[in-house]
């Protein structure tokens, strides 16, 4: 059969590597960001990296000042590019969003906690019950903010 006299031939290295070259900048030209090999990102003129409290800040690139901090890397990245173009209304409910999906993401850990340290059935169920509401508020805010993203940069 002619299927069965056809030999898998493997791409070259350098067909690979063209196509790597290609792919990345496609993905330079929606994405305008840069990642660094420590984790932190720069959106035209800002930088996004961890702080002492291994949450992310957003600082200018020629100043050391930080000009707010984020708990979610896609939240900082999304305030430094609603900065840029001085949109604060924008700014300030993307920091809104990301301060009450970790105060829920933060409750669900605490609960979560206490309840396996719980004797009385009753408090138990008090906490499952808290626990579940803030899992499900931590997730819609979650999506909440993933579409905001994929709005933003996509």
């Amino acid at each position: 059969m002619w299927w069965q006299m056809k030999k898998n031939r493997k791409p070259s290295g350098k067909v690979i590597k063209d196509l790597a070259q290609h792919f990345e900048a496609d993905f330079n030209k929606s994405l305008p960001i840069s990642v660094h090999p420590n984790g932190n990102v720069m959106y035209k003129d800002y930088l996004i990296k961890r702080n002492q409290f291994e949450n992310w800040s957003v600082h200018h690139k020629g100043n050391a000042d930080m000009i707010e901090q984020f708990y979610l890397k896609t939240s900082a990245l999304m305030a430094a590019k609603a900065y840029h173009f001085a949109q604060i209304e924008r700014f300030k409910h993307i920091k809104e969003i990301d301060t009450r999906y970790w105060a829920n993401f933060s409750e669900s850990n605490v609960f979560r906690h206490n309840m396996n340290r719980s004797k009385d059935y009753e408090r138990f169920l008090i906490l499952l019950n808290k626990l579940e509401h803030s899992v499900d508020k931590a997730a819609v805010l979650k999506e909440e903010i993933s579409a905001m993203f994929k709005r933003s940069f996509v």
